[in-house]
C-alpha cells in the first residue's frame, strides 16, 4: 500500500523518531503520537480576562501548566500501559497499516481525554465541583469502557461520587479534584470554549490559545498556523512561516490538507486545485509533529545540473529510494521516476504525494524553489 510504504520511507529518514522502543500494538504508537500532538507552551501565552474571573494570571499559568502535566502523563500512560485503560490490542506485526484494526487504535488514544471532556460539558462547576447530569452525558457519550478509564483518571487526581465500581448508577456524577482547587475551574471552561467554538481537537491537544481569545471566539489556527502550532522546536516554527511568506509573496493559492499523522498545508498554482485536493507545489506537513516539506518535482533530470551548485543539504533529499507503490508492482505506474546521480540510480515514487519530501531548512528555501521551478514540468 502507498500509505504504508510512505510511512516506512518517512521513518527511515526520521532520526530519533517515534519507534525507539518496538511496539507491540498499533495503540502504543498512536498514544505515543497523541502525547506528542499535545501542544508545546511557550514561555507565557495570553489570557483572555474572561477567564481570569476566579484567579490570577500567575495562578491560571501554573494550573494550565498542572492540567497541561495531566494529559500527556495520560497519553504517555496509555502507550505504558495500553490494556489498564481498555485499549484495543492490535499487534502491529499481524494488522497492517490500512486494517480497520489499526484505524480504530489511532483514535482510541483520546478515549480517556474526550471521557473527560463530555463530562465537563454536561455538568455544571458549584463550589468546586462538577456536577455531571447523567442524562445529558449519556446522551452524548460515544466513549466505551467508560467504568475502566473512570478508574484510570481517579490515577491522576480525579475523585468521582455517585458511582459504584466506577459504574454509572445515580443521576449525577459528582467530580472532584481535592489536590487543586482551580483545576476544575480551568478544565470547565477550557471545555465550554472548545465546544462553543468546535474545537474539541484543541481540547484533546491541550492547547494553550483557546484562552487567548474570548469565550465565543477563536482567532487562531488559520494559515500557516496550522503547521506551525504542531511544532515542537523553535527552527521548525521559524521555517513554516518563512516558507509561508516567501510562497504567498510568489501568489500561490493555500488549502488545508489532512492526513493520518497530522495536518498538512498545500500550495496550488490554481484556485480552482484547492477543492479538488489537486496537485499541489509545495505542501508542508505535520507528520508525528515533525515537519516535512513535499516539493513536486516531475522531472528531476532538469535539475541535476543546478544540484551540482547546490550544499550537500540539498543534495542528499535526491539520494534515497523508495519501493514505490502497488502500481509500480503491476507495472502501470505513470507518476513515478527513475534517475541517476554519481553513477547510482534512484527510483521516487508519486502517486499520491510529491515525490520528493524531507526535513526541510530556512537556509535552504531559495533552492527549493528553483528546483521545482526547474523539475515541475514533465
Amino acid at each position: 500500500m502507498r500509505n504504508e510504504t510512505l510511512r516506512n520511507n518517512i521513518e527511515s529518514i526520521e532520526k530519533g523518531g517515534y519507534m525507539i522502543v518496538e511496539n507491540i500494538y498499533w495503540i502504543q504508537e498512536w498514544a505515543k503520537v497523541r502525547q506528542s500532538e499535545v501542544v508545546r507552551l511557550p514561555d507565557s501565552f495570553e489570557v483572555h480576562d474572561c477567564f481570569l474571573n476566579h484567579m490570577s494570571g500567575e495562578e491560571f499559568d501554573s494550573t494550565f501548566k498542572e492540567i497541561w502535566n495531566v494529559f500527556t502523563s495520560i497519553y504517555g500512560d496509555i502507550a505504558k500501559f495500553p490494556e489498564t485503560f481498555g485499549m484495543p490490542l492490535h499487534k502491529s506485526q499481524e494488522y497492517a497499516y490500512s486494517t480497520k484494526e489499526a484505524r480504530e487504535s489511532r483514535n482510541a488514544a483520546y478515549r480517556p481525554l474526550k471521557l473527560l471532556y463530555y463530562l465537563l460539558i454536561a455538568g455544571d462547576l458549584q463550589n468546586g465541583t462538577i456536577i455531571v447530569d447523567v442524562n445529558k452525558f449519556k446522551a452524548i457519550n460515544d466513549i466505551k469502557c467508560v467504568p475502566v478509564i473512570l478508574e484510570r483518571l481517579s490515577n491522576y487526581g480525579f475523585y468521582f461520587d455517585g458511582l459504584k465500581n466506577f459504574k454509572i448508577t445515580s443521576e449525577c456524577i459528582y467530580m472532584l479534584y481535592p489536590d487543586s482547587s482551580q483545576i476544575l475551574t480551568i478544565l470547565k471552561l477550557m471545555a465550554d470554549k472548545a465546544h462553543i467554538t468546535n474545537r474539541i481537537n484543541d481540547f484533546l491537544a491541550c492547547h494553550y490559545k483557546l484562552f487567548q481569545d474570548d469565550m465565543n471566539t477563536a482567532n487562531y489556527g488559520y494559515g500557516a498556523d496550522i503547521i506551525a502550532d504542531k511544532m515542537h522546536t523553535k527552527h521548525e516554527k521559524e521555517f513554516v512561516y518563512a516558507m509561508d511568506a516567501v510562497l504567498s509573496e510568489m501568489g500561490y493559492y493555500v488549502g488545508s490538507r489532512e492526513s493520518n499523522e497530522g495536518p498538512g498545508y498545500a500550495y496550488y498554482s490554481k484556485e480552482s486545485e484547492i477543492g479538488k485536493k489537486g496537485p499541489y507545489h509545495y505542501l508542508m506537513s505535520s507528520n508525528k509533529t515533525k515537519l516535512l516539506l513535499y516539493l513536486r518535482i516531475r522531472n528531476v533530470s532538469k535539475c541535476l545540473d543546478y544540484l551540482k551548485e547546490c550544499p550537500d543539504s540539498v543534495k542528499q533529499i535526491f539520494l534515497l529510494s523508495d519501493t514505490g507503490c502497488s502500481n509500480r508492482t503491476k507495472g502501470t505506474c505513470i507518476h513515478g521516476q527513475e534517475y541517476a546521480i554519481d553513477g547510482s540510480t534512484y527510483w521516487r515514487c508519486g502517486c499520491c504525494n510529491a515525490s520528493f519530501y524531507f526535513s526541510p531548512i530556512i537556509k535552504d528555501i531559495p533552492h527549493y524553489i528553483n528546483l521545482v521551478k526547474l523539475g515541475l514540468k514533465k
